[in-house]
This record gives C-alpha cells, structure tokens and sequence, in this order.
C-alpha cells in the first residue's frame, strides 16, 4: 500500500515548532543564583602574572567547589610561603550538594576576573561565597561587611517602626541559634508574624571561627541591617565570617519555626480599656445608689435623718457585704475558670499580639469584685498591678454574685438609723 506525501507550507511548520515549545517554556528555569557583590582588598601588594602565588591560587580556585559540595564549607591552603595561598568556601545551609558546587564554581571564575593581581578578594553569590588570601583567615578578627546595592531599591513598610522591632526580635533569635546551637552548623532560619504578613530570615556564620566570635559577628551584621533595611521589605549584609538576610516571602528551603513577637512596655493604654469594662459597672452601682439615697434624704429635708443615713452609708462603703455583679461579669467569670477569656477581646485590640497584658487587665478586674472585700485589692496596688513592670497576682476568687433590693430599714435592722422610716438600699446575696 503506497501512502502520499503532503508537503508542508511555512505555516504549518510554525505550528509544529510553537506547539513543540510549549510544553518546555513551562517548566522552571533553575540559575546560578545571583551575584551580589565583590570586594577586591587594595590594602596589599599585588601578585604578579604566571607568578607561584598565581599558580597556587588557580589550584585552590580549581579544586574549591568539589571539596566544598559535600559539607557546605571549606577552609583549606596551597603552596609554601610566600606564595601560600589561603581559601575559603561557604554556601548558604540550605542548599543541596549540586547547586553549591555550581555557586562556587561561578565565584570562583568570578573573582580571578574580577579581582587580578590581588592578593585578597572576596565575591558573594546569593547562594555561596569565596574567599582567598596571602594570609591566614582564621586569625582575622577585622569584621567587614558589605551590603548589596539592591537593599535601597525594595520597598517600605506601612509601619517602619513598629517592622523593626519585630524584623530586630527574630534576627536576634537566630543569631543566638547560629552561633550556639552546634546541631545547626551555624546556620539557622525562621519566621515571624507581622500584620497579615511574615517575615522569614537567616543567620550564618563560617564554621572556622568559634560561637562566641559568631555571635559577635552577627550583631554588628545586624546593626547594620537595622541602619539599611530595617523599614524595608528586605535586606541583605554579607561579610567575611557571617551573613544575615530577611525578606517577607521565604526564600531559602528549609523548615523554620515561627516566633511570637511579645507584648511591648509602654503600649498598654489601649488594653487597659478592658479591666475598666470589668470594674466600671461595680463603681457605677456603688455610685448610683449613694446618690439617690443622699438626694432622697436631702429632699425631705430631715437634717438628723440625713447624718445618720450619711454614716450609715459610709459604713457599707467602708465594708460592702456584696457587689451587683452584671451578665458580662458573670461571663468573664465563667471564661476564665474555662481558660477562655481572651474570648471576652475585641479582635482589634489582638492586633499586635498583647495576649499577656489583655490576661493581666482582666485578672486584675475579677480581683476587684470578689465576694470579700478584704480580698479584694487596693488602688495603689492595682496602679502597681498595672504598670509597667507588672508584679505576681494571686488568683482571683468567685466573684459575689447579687441581687439589690430595696428593703424597709426597720427589717434589716433593730435599730433604726432614720427617724423617717425612710427606705436604703439593702444589697442580700442570691
């Protein structure tokens, strides 16, 4: 059977080739990260081409990235002085053999290039960084740092200042766990909350210094990230023995645990609001009734009925024997015995995380109405409950639950403190 050849047009061979190169444009396109920035030291005498200390430096550029894949880090040397030539190579702690060899690789070519005739340079990649040197890295304490020229053009945050204090809070926390933590080879990662979004950053350090040298390093990094960055959606500091980075989407790849970003002092007034929602309807009550008792006594005009009445009075505010307690007190009650109180919070007042002084206000305001008024706290003492350096308060007890009446004062009492048969406010317990 003979089959017929149809010829192609131009058309037609467009087509073929376009449907053939789509199913490659989608798939993702994996690069040598990005270079971010070199430094040539010009504070030494420069080598000389096709000199041994050239030759001793293309070996150890040469043979950097294989001996570095496999553990992430390497510090080694080549040749005898005076042409000996120190190397180092770190790649970030999250990535895998293949792309550490490949990120060396690149800086390595990079920085012959870039940096001829030094005798010290060092090139920084998104994903590694190389360094080589006349002379011995590991008794070099000089921290230098660098940030890219990138770090100036990400965008700023809505709430600069209030950023900083959290970006500050989390990169604070991995430095202490780059440094001190040995089971994470001086590298660690993590995240914190910041409005509705989350912040993700790193901390690393050379595994050729010793933790406390890494710690060092990490703070003066980060003071200068805090003078660049800090008001800005991302940052970076690079440095010849430690690096730190944050951004708000998670770059690297590996797992983190997430931060809570505590309550800060001197931002209490608005939570305040809560124990006074507690305590005000006890005052009001309390206010209430001795001010219609003053008003009915006064009106009648019996000036010794008003005395006694008076003292009668300032005796059961000296001394309550109960306090009207409302439906969203006995609420509040109930939530807490439940460890459910935070659900008695307007949502906006959780906005920046104050759990624990919200739980304090409303500690404070159950121990203003428990059934005993000699439990039940001072002024001055709730001042110092309240303030800024909050001390341990004992745990409240049920509040006196009540019921107010009025009742003839001859039935609560033998002997009458009106000469007017006059009516108070008897408060009796449910």
């Amino acid at each position: 059977m003979c089959s017929k050849m149809i010829p192609m047009t131009t058309i037609d061979v467009n087509l073929v080739m376009f449907l053939l190169i789509i199913p490659f444009s989608v798939l993702p396109v994996f690069t040598v990260a990005d270079h971010l920035v070199t430094f040539c030291s010009n504070n030494t005498v420069n080598y000389t081409l096709n000199s041994p200390f050239e030759n001793n430096l293309k070996r150890l550029l040469g043979t950097l990235p294989s001996i570095t894949s496999s553990k992430g880090f390497n510090y080694t040397s080549v040749g005898e002085s005076p042409a000996k030539v120190y190397g180092q190579a770190l790649c970030r702690g999250d990535v895998n053999s293949s792309s550490c060899q490949a990120c060396v690789e690149q800086a390595s070519q990079e920085i012959i290039n870039n940096c001829r005739n030094y005798k010290d340079a060092i090139i920084w990649y998104e994903l590694c960084q190389v360094h080589y040197s006349f002379q011995n890295m590991t008794s070099l304490s000089v921290y230098t740092g660098k940030y890219p020229g990138w770090d100036s053009k990400r965008k700023p945050v809505s709430d600069p200042q209030y950023f900083s204090g959290v970006l500050m809070y989390l990169m604070k926390n991995l430095s202490s766990e780059a440094a001190f933590n040995h089971s994470k080879l001086m590298f660690a990662t993590g995240a914190i909350k910041f409005r509705n979004e989350t912040v993700y950053g790193h901390a690393q350090c050379t595994r050729d210094i010793i933790p406390n040298d890494c710690q060092a390093c990490l703070t003066t990094a980060l003071a200068e990230l805090k003078g660049c960055c800090s008001s800005r959606e991302g940052g970076i500091i690079v440095s010849r023995n430690c690096n730190v980075r944050f951004d708000l989407y998670k770059y690297y790849n590996a797992s983190s645990y997430l931060l809570t970003y505590p309550s800060p002092k001197g931002s209490n007034w608005k939570i305040g609001m809560v124990a006074l929602a507690v305590c005000a309807p006890v005052v009001v009550i309390v206010i209430v009734i001795g001010s219609c008792i003053v008003c009915l006594l006064k009106k009648r005009g019996q000036q010794r009925g008003v005395e006694r009445s008076h003292q009668a009075l300032l005796k059961e505010l000296a001394s309550p024997r109960g306090v009207t307690m409302t439906d969203e007190g006995q609420l509040a009650w109930r939530l807490w015995n439940e460890g459910r109180e935070m659900e008695l919070v307007d949502p906006s007042l959780m906005e920046r995380g104050q759990t624990e002084g919200i739980v304090r206000r409303i500690h404070v305001g159950l121990l203003c109405v428990q059934r005993d008024p000699a439990d039940r706290p001072t002024m001055s003492f709730v001042v110092l409950a309240l303030g800024s350096d909050p001390i341990t308060l004992p745990q409240p007890k049920e509040p006196a639950f009540s019921l107010c009446k009025m009742v003839p004062v001859h039935k609560s009492s033998t002997t009458d403190p009106s000469v007017n048969q006059m009516t108070v406010s008897g408060i009796l317990p449910r």
